[in-house]
């Protein structure tokens, strides 16, 4: 008659062995860390965790150092072709960092990239000047990484600009004017679908006619344009600098890309022909002044 086997009272179980095998198995897999961290203790920073540590700080920063010096280095040509500008520019050169370039035949353009700033916001933040005749004028902008047509924020803005200037943002206006203008501290910024303004733009008492003739000279007064932003899109209100201050045209730029001219009675004396007692409204779609 075959009898139990007896487990002798000082030897562990076949069940404990395991289970504590398999319990020492598991500490011994999951304190690897603990164990290097332990031994780099022990001789005082000099292990393979720290090493295995430091070449990863190591490795990790030369591929931001890359990647930052790729985009920072890229040829500016190619930069204008991947993002919105307003304005056409020629005879692009230099690159991201620094660079130049010609907005028509008088007026320059040169940037500079501040490397803190762009550091800080993680993204390109540049300084601009425009130059020419009567025209001097800077700002910030600032591209958002990955650079793209539909997102960019101009901050900062500030300077004199004259008519010239104005005709090489549109250049198929039919009206020529004898005026300038001060911008102070302008800021505008694009996202997709979206776009928000604020700043004031000043000018003095000054002259506008048409080119063909047609229009005779018309005297302006000294204008205040106030920039908002408004549940549809942008919104300049024109209004007299000097007392009684009245609101003369009011320019909206919505999300859709339709600008909405109000002319408002105090500013239809201005306009030949019209009745100063009426106000009326002109529609038209952005790809009329920027095809």
């Amino acid at each position: 008659m075959l009898r139990p086997c007896r487990q002798h009272p000082n030897r562990p179980s076949i069940a404990h062995h395991r289970a504590s095998h398999s319990r020492t198995t598991t500490l011994q897999s999951m304190g690897v860390i603990n164990l290097l961290q332990a031994n780099d203790q022990k001789n005082g920073g000099s292990s393979r965790w720290t090493q295995f540590v430091l070449w990863a700080s190591v490795v990790l920063l030369g591929v931001a150092a890359f990647a930052v010096s790729v985009v920072f280095y890229m040829p500016a040509p190619f930069v204008t072709k991947q993002i919105y500008l307003p304005i056409k520019l020629a005879g692009v050169s230099g690159t991201i960092w620094e660079g130049s370039a010609s907005l028509g035949d008088s007026h320059n353009v040169v940037w500079e990239t501040s490397g803190k700033a762009s550091l800080r916001q993680m993204a390109v933040v540049v300084n601009w000047r425009i130059t020419g005749p009567g025209t001097d004028l800077m700002g910030r902008a600032s591209l958002p990484l990955p650079l793209r047509r539909d997102r960019a924020a101009l901050d900062a803005i500030r300077g004199r600009v004259e008519w010239p200037f104005v005709e090489v943002l549109l250049p198929d206006l039919s009206i020529r004017c004898d005026v300038s203008a001060e911008l102070k501290n302008l800021q505008l910024f694009l996202v997709k679908g979206t776009r928000e303004w604020a700043g004031t733009i000043s000018t003095p008492p000054g002259v506008c006619e048409g080119i063909d003739g047609t229009v005779p000279a018309v005297p302006t007064p000294a204008l205040t344009a106030i920039l908002t932003t408004d549940a549809a899109g942008l919104v300049a209100t024109v209004k007299q600098s000097a007392p009684p201050r009245s609101a003369l045209f009011t320019v909206g730029l919505t999300n859709d890309d339709l600008i909405n001219l109000t002319v408002h009675p105090a500013g239809a004396v201005l306009v030949p022909g019209k009745a100063s007692t009426s106000e009326s409204e002109i529609e038209l779609p952005l790809s009329a002044l920027f095809p």
